[in-house]
Parts: C-alpha cells; structure tokens; sequence
C-alpha cells in the first residue's frame, strides 16, 4: 500500500469524452414547465454513485414548489425516489437549486416539476449518468493516511509482542530466554500475518480501481472515409455494439437500436482541422446496422474531424469521433436536402451573407468567462435591416456547433439547450409494453407530429450553453430562410 499510495495520490480528475457531447459535461435546457417557462442547469458529478447539481430559473411571482427527481429509463417513476424539493436561492429571485444522489449508471430524465398560481408543470430534462472520470487523493490527505497507516502497523506489531510477552509474566518478573524467543517468533509471524493482510487489501484496492476504470464511458469507436466518389462512409467499429454484448453497465443503455431525432438517425458534423474554415452538417443514410453514408458535396480536400451524434431507444446520447482526409474535388449534389456545407472566414459580432441579409450576435459579452451564460442570442435581418421570420430547419429556428480549436470541446446545440428532442421523447413515452427492442423507436418514428413545428419561428432566437474551458472557439449558426440552409460562424475568445 506505501508504494501504491504516490500512485494514487498523483491521480487527477481528468473529464474524457463525455456522453452526447465531447468535453462539455454539464447538461442545459430550455423549455416550459406546463404554464412555466423554465430553465434548468444540470451539473453531473463525472462518477456514479455521485451528487448532481441541478439549478432550476423560473418567473418568480406565484410560485410555491420546485422539485427535482431522477428516473431511470428502465425504471419509470414507480421506481424512482421521492422528488427533492429544490431551495430558493438567496438573492436571486426565481432561482433554485437541489442535489440529487445518481446512485447508478444509466440513462435518466430529471423531472422538474413546478407548482404556482397557475397550476402544476412537468419538464424532462434527459441526462446520462456515466462515470467519466477518476478521482484521486489530495497528495496532502495520501501523506496524513500514510503516516497514520504506518503507526498503525507498528502499533499492531507491539501489541503482538506484548501479548505473547509481557501480558504473560507477573509484573516485576523478568523475561527468560524461551520466552523471548516465543515473542520474537509471534512477532514475527503477527508482522507477517499483517503484511499478508495489507497485501490482500491492496490486490482488492486494485480489483476496485480495475473495474471502476472498465466501467468509466468511452464512447463508441468508429472510423471514417470518403472515397474519389465524395461519398463519405462512417462505420460503428466498436466490437460492443457490432456483437450487441454489453460487458459494462453504460452499453446496456447503448446496445438498443437508434432512435430518429429531427427525423435523421445520425447527424454528422465534419470540421477541417487546421484552420477550421470549412464546415459540413451531413445526415447519412444507414447502410446497414453499423455503416452510414452521406455525400460530401463541394467540401474542399483536407484533413477533417468528424463528430456524429446518434440517440439510442433508451434515450442514451451518443458523439462518436473520428478523423478523415477528404480528397479534392467537388460534387454538387448532396444526399439529403438538409445537408449543408460552409466555406469561409468568421464574424466577430456580425455575419454577412452575400444577398446582404445579416446574423448578428446581439449583446455578445466583451468578455466570456468559463462556466458563465455565453450569452447566444442571434438575430437574423433582411438587406433593409428588418428583422425577419425564420422556416424551420430540422425542426426548430435554428442549430448550433461549438467546437474548441483543438477538437477537445464539441457540442450541437439546438434552442432547447444541449439536450435531444428524442431523447426526451423516449423518456417522457416509454411505456411498461415497451419491452421488445425497437417497438418505442418505431412509435415514435411513426408519430409525424414529433417532427413537426411551426411553419415559421421569429428572426431572434438564442442558445443556452456555458463554455467549460478557456481557449478560442468557433460557433457556426445554422438557420434557413427562403428554403435555403444558412449558415454563419462566430470566432470567441474564453478566459
């Protein structure tokens, strides 16, 4: 144990990619609590069993309840624990916050219900507990622990001898030689006998460790290629989900099939890794169960990163990475109508199309600080500077791409923050019928209205997201307007 605990001690909390996102862990969300319009931050702990942190904002007049349960997929909320009623935060009207025990892995909606003057609400907010990370020892707490451990052996180790010597001689009577030779020898074989026990102990510490690092989430390997034909072809390669065995708890919620979310099994976003200039928002088609197909259309050559985001029936969130050259040339067409490419340099507040219509980032800070509201609220404008009325893309007024300059954070942001539409469709309809795999997905496929919205969304709009490290990021904004797909970057510096 001595000389594991410099191991142990050194080990740091380091967040890998995380699941539905690539390094930005923490799980925003938009929307209404019934009559309430809401906003909800959870903040998972990166290890199960751990303590989440959820802050719920809502219009502070008449409200008389704010509460917060977990429940898992599988579970429903006849097996859920009782709802945690969220506090009031001192001096911030209309904020609450609660913590909620994510005591194992899974795929979870937190229910936030609010009670007021207008009545009762209900949002699900879909997360998935996973272990992310390994916490290690403080070194000054490994240091305290050594010491005390090693008092305590050779405490042990003279309470052995005493009591094979002295507890058994008349007080004043000296030792003789056979019974010193009897302690030396219980001493001995007490010290053994500890040795022995410390190393059982460790071999167990290692067997714990072991498996909590085989249980940790990795998302799924997979690879990318795009042939002289333009057409990109991403494969699933992990062997978990190509044999459908779970070996850990995490791929039993990802071994379901994949659940349409905006009506396209899989999005795919490429961006180019030197300069980030070029940017495509593809959705293949499936192949088959492990193989998806798009055409990259006129995106320039050049080495790219490839993030697909796919939702499995479980409503457990998925990013996928992987890397890919793309040869020169170009093809016009595309394989699907709401696949987009953008070539080009960013805006620092506004975005110029060249018909002279505008995307203005509106109030954008001076200065974004990590783990604060960024802030992303954008307006589009027609050529004569009037706000003007947006058509649905996928859905909704609008999509988003964050992505650090090193690949290191990525995550599609949609109006309802960071969150799936079908993960919350999974969550809030799975019924107890629902035991065959694919029977929800195929309801919910079925069910048009899922993709339905609006025949047009206001020109102003926003995002809600906090950036999690520091470093220079890029926003690509997609909206469409006139039947055609827009898209807009945005360069940000984070302190």
């Amino acid at each position: 144990m001595p000389r594991r605990l410099p191991l142990v001690t050194a080990l740091t909390a380091v967040t890998i990619l995380c699941s539905g996102h690539v390094g930005s862990p923490d799980t925003w969300f938009e929307g209404t609590a019934g009559p309430y319009p809401i906003r909800v931050v959870v903040r998972l702990p990166g290890v199960v069993p751990g303590l989440g942190q959820i802050d719920v904002t809502v219009p502070p007049d008449g409200i008389e309840k704010v509460t917060a349960q977990p429940v898992m997929f599988d579970a429903g909320k006849e097996g859920a624990p009782p709802p945690d009623e969220a506090k009031p935060i001192p001096g911030k009207p209309g904020m609450y916050h609660a913590q909620l025990w994510f005591m194992t892995v899974g795929s979870f909606s937190v229910n936030i219900e609010v009670t007021g003057a207008k009545g009762h609400g209900t949002a699900i907010v879909p997360v998935a507990a996973v272990a992310v990370r390994q916490i290690g020892l403080y070194p000054w707490l490994g240091k305290i622990l050594g010491v005390l451990g090693l008092l305590l052996f050779v405490g042990a180790v003279t309470i052995i001898r005493a009591a094979a010597t002295d507890s058994v001689v008349a007080p004043g009577e000296r030792l003789d030689g056979k019974r010193a030779r009897k302690g030396m020898i219980a001493t001995v074989a007490g010290a053994g006998l500890l040795v022995f026990g410390l190393w059982g102990g460790r071999s167990w510490w290692l067997a714990v460790e072991r498996n909590y690092r085989n249980e940790m989430y990795r998302p799924f390997q997979a690879a990318a290629s795009v042939g002289a034909d333009r057409q990109l072809e991403f494969a699933i390669t992990d062997s978990a989900w190509t044999s459908r065995r779970a070996t850990n708890l995490w791929e039993r919620f990802s071994m379901s099939p994949l659940l349409p979310d905006h009506g396209k099994l899989m999005h795919l976003f490429m961006v180019r890794a030197d300069d980030q200039g070029a940017f495509a928002h593809l959705h293949p088609i499936s192949v088959d169960s492990s193989r998806f197909r798009a055409a990259v259309g006129n995106l320039p050559g050049g080495k790219y990163r490839v993030y697909a985001d796919v939702v499995h029936e479980t409503g457990f969130p998925q990013t996928m990475v992987a890397t890919v050259d793309v040869p020169p040339g170009e093809l016009a067409r595309f394989g699907d109508p709401d696949d987009a490419v953008f070539v080009g340099e960013p805006g620092d507040t506004v975005f110029r199309y060249p018909d002279g219509s505008t995307l203005t980032w509106e109030a954008k800070p001076p200065k974004l600080a990590v783990d604060t509201d960024a802030g992303l609220t954008f307006v589009f404008r027609t050529p004569d500077g009037a706000v003007a009325p947006l058509e649905p893309y996928l859905g909704m007024v609008g999509h988003a791409v964050v992505e650090r300059n090193d690949g290191s954070v990525y995550v599609h942001l949609h109006p309802g923050g960071t969150t799936s539409m079908a993960a919350q469709q999974a969550l809030g309809s799975r019924q107890r019928t629902d035991t065959v795999p694919g029977m929800l997905a195929a309801r919910i496929a079925a069910d048009s209205s899922a993709h339905m919205g609006p025949h047009t969304f206001a020109g102003r709009f926003s995002f809600p997201y906090a950036f999690p490290k520091a470093g220079t990021y890029r926003v690509w904004v997609q909206v469409r307007h006139g039947g055609v797909i827009l898209t807009a970057p945005f360069r940000v510096d984070v302190e």
